[in-house]
């Protein structure tokens, strides 16, 4: 991957100890000064995550959104097919994060290695595979929390100073019987949407990582539960909108916001 290069900027971070909670009514980006701002934003993404960011890769999709809205440049290591945090029993699945840092030493993995060597920002979007596979929520063992905090610590190693943000995972639905049943709802072994979401807390909190709890951004509706879920699953035009900008407004909050009143400061 071409690295870009950019601008060094001065951060004075502010730590969180959970994930990022929207407003109500949630924020856009939507105006003209907002835009600009966000454009400030530079630096090499890398994305491990779901098909909610794989599954469309035009410009309607969560990425080529995110990258309007700022200048960083993204790649996008997301997978189509159920990509998950943990090792899949005794195995190790093809589309398993912790196959890709820990285990695979193809030449496929090898170049995701290097993104993440390169990287200024690191983004880990999980959760509503392993929900859906009953991987336990928390726990001894090959846990959803176990598997997430032990890549946190694989990507820290791997490249120190790459910011690593997490996304808690979205409440979407599937149908049953004619109704549209909320993840938050469905617990099939290993938890509920809320034992996955606190899972991801619990990891930003130890790692003093930026979380965003997406879920209160894009929210599922049973009356109009096709607004941002096409399918249950996989967000609409308008749900990949929604998605980057709330995305794009927390990591300027968290990483730059701050900078930005120095700047201000210095200048009045």
């Amino acid at each position: 991957m071409r690295r870009r290069s950019a601008a060094a900027v001065i951060v004075l971070l502010l730590f969180l100890t959970g994930c990022v909670h929207a407003g109500s009514p949630v924020q856009t980006v939507s105006s003209e000064s907002s835009q600009g701002k966000y454009k400030a934003m530079t630096g090499n993404v890398v994305v491990f995550g779901t098909s909610i960011w794989a599954i469309e890769p035009g410009p309607e999709g969560v990425k080529a959104n995110f990258e309007k809205l700022t200048s960083f440049n993204v790649t996008d290591n997301s997978f189509l097919g159920g990509m998950a945090t943990r090792l899949e029993g005794d195995y190790l699945e093809e589309v398993s994060l912790v196959s890709i840092l820990f285990y695979n030493n193809d030449k496929y993995s090898r170049r995701m290695h290097q993104d993440i060597l390169e990287a200024d920002y690191v983004i880990l979007a999980f959760g509503g595979n392993d929900q859906a596979k009953g991987v336990p929520a928390s726990g001894t063992g090959n846990s959803f929390e176990n598997a997430l905090q032990i890549s946190v610590s694989k990507i820290k190693e791997m490249n120190p100073k790459a910011r690593i943000i997490l996304i808690a995972p979205l409440n979407g639905w599937i149908p049953q019987d004619g109704e549209y049943i909320a993840f938050a709802d469905i617990d099939n072994g290993g938890g509920k949407l809320a034992d996955y979401i606190a899972a991801v807390e619990r990891v930003a909190g130890r790692e003093k990582l930026l979380c965003v709890k997406m879920s209160e951004a894009i929210v599922f509706s049973k009356d109009d539960p096709k607004r941002y879920f096409k399918d249950g699953s996989h967000l609409t035009a308008e749900g990949s909108r929604l998605y980057a900008e709330y995305l794009t407004e927390q990591i300027y909050g968290f990483y730059y916001s701050e900078q930005e009143s120095i700047k201000s400061s210095g200048a009045s």
